[in-house]
């Protein structure tokens, strides 16, 4: 039994993996002993790892310079973010031998391409949706702080909705536009997007396109695959 952790900018998810699979686990404390290895992805600064997780005599934190992340990726970019990490190794874990783009739309949007071979060739960040939203009404006089949810139309008939409709729209654009991009380089090209901003694309594009929202949580677990 496993225990995965995905320290985020914006919260904590933690899970059991077994022969059963990886499912939600609050209670952790209670589980953290009997652990045959703990794995941690990280990007909130080391204050974020509880105490107890560190102090596991079986604790991995899996970083761009862990022997794992090397076991699965080549060319590694210095500084790479941990969840980068192990969503590229998901990714690669679930549809070895192909191109791979992998999208997670948290806080930021960010983009990573890898090759067939294991070789990460590079990628891209910008702001999610929710920092476009705050952007927009911290650095303008009378635009509102929203959140997300709610109409985002193409075509705005007030603020609230221009302003959604600028952002969520914006980043799905953005998003295809950035697979059109790629595929029209890597023809074996198959992409995956994980993230709590999930949303649809056009119908083109939808064949080549996985939603896994345990991407990070899959790339932790054959990290820890790997160590046993």
């Amino acid at each position: 039994m496993y225990i995965l952790f995905d320290i985020g900018n914006t919260r904590m998810k933690v899970c059991m993996a077994d022969t059963e699979g990886i499912r939600p686990l609050e209670d952790w404390q209670q589980y953290l002993q009997e652990a045959e290895s703990v794995l941690v992805s990280n990007v909130a600064g080391e204050q974020a790892i509880p105490k107890e997780v560190q102090e596991h005599p079986r604790c991995r934190i899996l970083t761009w310079q862990s022997p794992e992340a090397r076991e699965w990726l080549k060319d590694i970019p210095a500084g790479l973010g941990s969840d980068r990490v192990a969503a590229d190794i998901g990714a690669r874990s679930l549809c070895p031998g192909h191109t791979l783009l992998i999208i997670d739309a948290g806080t930021c949007l960010t983009f990573d391409v890898i090759g067939s071979d294991g070789k990460v060739l590079g990628g891209s960040i910008s702001p999610g949706v929710n920092l476009r939203l705050k952007a927009m009404h911290e650095h303008t006089a009378a635009l509102p702080l929203l959140d997300a949810n709610g109409e985002h139309p193409v075509l705005g008939y007030d603020t609230s909705t221009a302003m959604r409709g600028g952002a969520v729209n914006g980043m799905r654009w953005e998003i295809e536009g950035y697979i059109r991009t790629i595929l029209a380089h890597y023809s074996d090209l198959h992409v995956f997007v994980t993230g709590g901003d999930s949303m649809d694309f056009s119908q083109e594009l939808a064949g080549i396109i996985t939603h896994e929202p345990q991407l990070v949580l899959k790339g932790l677990l054959a990290a820890a695959d790997g160590l046993c």
